[in-house]
């Protein structure tokens, strides 16, 4: 898998934008106490965090962003098993 995202802060946000494969296209917006991550047309992932921190942070972000990759891998897995 690869990743390829420009981040970008801004205030009290970090925003994210690229590709997975080097063709899917990848979004992410962090705001700290709630975040959110579009891959492809269709699959959008949100969370809201319990613990909110002042203002996300770049290594917090990545994290969440690889998180969701794994989640929108297992979608699409579980997706292609149930259909075959």
């Amino acid at each position: 898998m690869t990743l390829k995202v420009d981040i970008q802060e801004r205030e009290n946000e970090l925003v994210g934008k690229g590709t997975i494969d080097g063709i899917v296209p990848f979004y992410f917006k962090d705001q700290g106490h709630r975040w959110m991550v579009r891959i492809g047309p269709k699959w959008i992932l949100k969370q809201n965090e319990a613990s909110v921190e002042p203002s996300p942070s770049p290594l917090t972000a990545r994290s969440k962003m690889y998180w969701a990759i794994a989640q929108y891998r297992n979608h699409a897995r579980d997706h292609a098993l149930g259909s075959a």
